[in-house]
């Protein structure tokens, strides 16, 4: 037990109350982490779709180069 003058803390009340703030607190930064988290894989997945349809193009002008008749 702690005592602060007129106030004392017993370690079982302290333990619950400390485990009542982690459990509240983690239900508000749970659903902020994954908020956050699938906005960066959208992002993360719309820069590789880019990147795949400038590959693409590249490709394409490659494959008509390549067919283009020799002179």
């Amino acid at each position: 037990m702690l005592d602060f003058g007129a106030v004392s803390l017993e370690w079982g009340t302290m333990i619950t109350q400390m485990l009542i703030f982690t459990l509240l607190a983690g239900m508000l930064l749970v659903p902020i982490l994954l908020v956050v988290e699938m906005s960066r894989r959208k992002s993360s997945r719309n820069q590789w779709k880019k990147s795949m349809e400038t590959l693409e193009k590249r490709i394409e002008a490659l494959e008509k180069e390549r067919n283009l008749p020799k002179q």
